[in-house]
This record gives C-alpha cells, structure tokens and sequence, in this order.
C-alpha cells in the first residue's frame, strides 16, 4: 500500500488513493496523478482549512476536475464539510432559492387549491400547523366555520358526518393525526374518490395532518396539495422563519415599545438557539427535546402581557416562567433543566435593552436597534448563513462530530434510494425484505437431534444395564435443544405467515 505524506491523515490518503483507483478501474483518468499530487505542501494547507469547502482545489486541480469531482474530493478529504460543500453546488448549479428555506406560504397553498383537493400537512418533529391554519381562516372570516377533529379510535364515523356537513355548507374540515386512523384511511379514499364536484359548495375545503404513513390512501396523496413546515436548519433560518410569521401589529403592539421589541428578538434567538443545540447530540442537550412554535408564541404573548401590566420588565419572573415552565416543561433531565435556565438569563437580562449587547461570544449576533420589523428582517437576511458553535455557547470543535453525523446520515439517505433509482421495480419492501430473511433462517436452522445419530459409545450400557453418564447428560441437553430448535422453526415459520397475512401478528 502506498504510504501518504507526513502530517497528513492517513485515513483521508487513503480514500483519495482508493477513489483514483476506482476512478481507473472504470477506465476514467480523471483522477490520475491524485495520491502523488498530495505530497505537495499545498494539499496539507488546503485540507485544514476552516472554509475549505469554498476554497478552489490545489495543483491546478480546480481547472482539470467538475464541480461534482470535486464534491468527491471534499467527502474523501473532509467529510464533516461535506453538506457545505453540496449546498455550494447546489446553490451554483441552480440558484440561491434552492439552498434557502422559502416562507410557509398557506395561503398561497390556499389559492392553488380547489373545492375537490385536500391539502395535506405533512407533520414533522416541532412544525405545527394549527395556528397557521386558524390565521388563515381568521383571515378569510371562517373561524368560527373551521371545525376540527382529532382521528383514532371511534372517530371515522364523527369525521365522515363532519365533511358531509362541510361539503354542504362551504365550512373548512380539518382531520388531524390521519396516521394514527390507519384502519379508517380505505374509507377515506372512498369518501374523495366518490365525491360529486357538482355538489360541493365551492369555499369547501378537506385539510388533512399526517406523520409520513404508509396507511395514508396513495391516490388521496397523489390528487391533494402537499404542504410541509419543517423546522429551518440553521440560526438564521430559523430566526427568519420567526419574524417572518410576525406581523408589523404585533410587533408594534406594546406600550413599551423597546422593551418589548428587545425580547422579543432574544426569545426567537433563544428558541432558535435551544433547538440547533439538539444537532450536537449529548454536547448540546443529554435528550433532544421536540420543542414547538407553539413554545415560542405563548412566550411572546407573556412578554407582552407582563410589560403591559408591570410598570417595569420582571426579569425574574420572565426566566422563570419561560424557561421552567413554557419550555423546561418538556425538560425532563436534570442536568438539562439547570442548563436551559442558564441558557436563558443571556438573553433575559438588563443589559439586552443596551444597543452594545452582544447576544452570543461573537460580534455579529446583538438585538438590533428599536426599528421596523422589516428592518430586523433584513438585519436577520444579513447574518453568517453558516454559525460557529460559540453562538450556542459550545467549543468550535462541537462542529466537527456534528458535520460528521449529518454527512453520515445525508450519505445514508442516498445509499438508501439507490435501489429505485437503479432498478425498475422499485425497492423492496420492510416486510419482503423480513420476509426473505425469516426463510433464510429457517433453512439454516438443523433438524432435531435423534439418539440413534449419536456415537455408540455414548450410549453404551454399564455392567447392571444402565447407560454411561455421558449418555444420561447428552439426553438431558439433547433434550432442551430439541425444544430450542422446535420453538425457533415454529416461530420462523409463523413469522413467515404473518408477514403474508395469513394468521395475526404477535
């Protein structure tokens, strides 16, 4: 094997050396001359290198390789900088909007939709869309006309009556949870597929919640508007979602008007803040707790009624109340709990209503001076895209296993799509993948144990006509693994029919 130069990762040598011999062995030279190249100093300047997913590739390199060559250079080299470094492609080879999360656009949805489509929230961990959806329907005069139901056990006889009414009077019918009612969804699918257009009012509108399901009816999916509000990556993003669903009346809404506008940017900084966290694992939180926007909204609304109606700003009771009881109420670790309160009481002090006041180690985070929303979203569009881990008071070696996990998880997920893309039959499923596994085991497993298959001495019989004791113990365990074997074939084999639905699943 070829050794690499000195004070370079052997590891990293390694897969640039195994990825120009890949390359070659699929008659492509592009990669020729990699591994000899990298004995020049410059490669060992290059590889540690902070930004060195946007630093042109050394030794003329850059100009002899494409722009997804270099993607592999820089997962070889640095896979913890592999996700920046595709965001870089992505963004030169399609554009900017394509690496920004875009605003929750409801009701843009809204006006795409028609009387016979059901738009469909695709839930995730911390995105709910339940107030977006009474917004809207406040928006549009219908809040007293949307009515809501919660499916599970019971409940499919309730929601079919409910969208018959909604579908007669023009009111809004909104399922939630249809992943947990997977035994009504066949009935759902019935229900739109033998709706008549003519005879729905047209202001009728069937919004459905579901977790990723694979109950959810397909051709319910396949006619409905998709909406999804995933919780943003990264500071800025989450703070721009944040102030993009806060309108200039609320933000203007408070007698104390710079008071109120100060916390109200270090709340959405430290709700901002508390969930990036969670991407550090144990480092940031021991669990990582799903916190909601609906955290952050009842918050926003105590620090509104406690300045209104407190002829000063309660400092303490502010901490407590937001970080002990709105957020630490989902706390369950001890540890935790201490440290979400320590957490807070940096953006919840005195010293944040002074312009100087700098939220976080680094100068570029500060609540910005008493002004316009718009202003504070154009402040928000200007901060760093890619935050240093001293902005959620951690090491900046915190990044380095953080970058390196989520590259992990970013590769699995496309090793994981591999068989759709590759085959025309799709992948196989969870169950025919269990399926060919129990066979597989079943015919591994050995028949039962008989004693005429044993050694003739071991059951040789002793002068007075019993048998040797090597006999009477190779019985005693024959025995047992006899009743081992038959519960495992049995199992395999029940197993087998389950998975075909053939008897219940125990």
């Amino acid at each position: 094997a070829m050794e690499g130069p000195d004070n370079f990762s052997p590891v990293a040598f390694k897969k640039l050396r195994v990825l120009e011999l890949l390359t070659q062995s699929e008659d492509n030279n592009v990669f020729d001359g990699l591994s000899d190249s990298m004995f020049d100093i410059r490669w060992l300047t290059y590889s540690e290198d902070d930004r060195l997913f946007e630093q042109p590739v050394p030794c003329d390199w850059e100009s002899r390789i494409t722009a997804f060559q270099r993607l592999l250079i820089v997962k070889s080299l640095r896979e913890d900088f592999l996700q920046l470094a595709v965001r870089s492609f992505v963004g030169t080879e399609l554009g900017e909007d394509y690496i920004v999360s875009p605003p929750f656009d409801l009701a843009g949805c809204f006006k795409d939709s028609l009387k016979t489509t059901p738009l469909i929230f695709i839930l995730s961990a911390g995105a709910d869309p339940t107030d977006a959806l009474l917004k809207l329907a406040r928006d549009h005069e219908y809040e007293e006309r949307l009515h809501f139901i919660s499916l599970g056990q019971g409940q499919g006889e309730k929601a079919e009556k409910l969208i018959k009414l909604g579908r007669e009077t023009g009111d809004w019918v909104c399922l939630q949870n249809c992943h947990l009612a997977a035994s009504w969804m066949p009935a759902l699918e019935r229900i739109q597929e033998q709706q008549d257009p003519a005879a729905l009012d047209d202001m009728y509108r069937l919004w459905l919640t579901s977790m990723p399901s694979a109950t959810f009816p397909v051709p319910v999916l396949q006619t409905g508007i998709k909406i999804t509000n995933e919780p943003p990556k990264g500071l800025r993003a989450n703070l721009s979602r944040t102030f993009q669903d806060i309108s200039p009346e609320v933000y203007e809404g408070c007698s104390k008007s710079r008071e109120f506008k100060k916390l109200l940017f270090s709340l959405a900084f430290f709700h901002a803040a508390i969930l990036e966290r969670r991407k550090f694992g144990p480092i940031g939180w021991n669990v990582p707790y799903e916190w909601m926007d609906s955290d952050f909204q009842v918050s926003r609304e105590q620090v509104h009624m406690y300045l209104e109606s407190q002829p000063g700003v309660p400092w303490v009771t502010l901490n407590y109340i937001i970080a002990e009881v709105n957020y630490g109420g989902r706390v369950t670790d001890d540890k935790d709990v201490r440290l979400i309160s320590a957490f807070l009481k940096r953006y919840f002090n005195e010293e944040v209503l002074d312009d100087d006041y700098k939220l976080s180690p680094l100068d570029a985070y500060y609540a910005p001076k008493e002004g316009t929303v718009e202003q504070v979203r154009e402040y928000i569009r200007n901060l760093p895209m890619d935050e240093d881990p001293q902005v959620y008071g951690l090491h900046s070696n915190a990044q380095i296993t953080a970058q390196s996990q989520s590259a992990k998880q970013f590769l699995d997920t496309i090793v994981s799509v591999q068989p759709r893309m590759s085959s025309g039959g799709g992948g196989k499923k969870p169950e025919d993948i269990a399926a060919v596994m129990a066979e597989d085991f079943l015919a591994g497993v050995p028949a039962q144990m008989k004693k005429d298959h044993a050694h003739p001495e071991t059951y040789k019989k002793t002068p007075d006509g019993g048998i040797v004791s090597l006999g009477v113990f190779h019985s005693q365990e024959m025995d047992r693994f006899n009743v081992l074997i038959g519960r495992v074939r049995s199992t395999l084999v029940t197993l087998g029919q389950a998975l075909k639905g053939l008897v219940v699943m125990s």
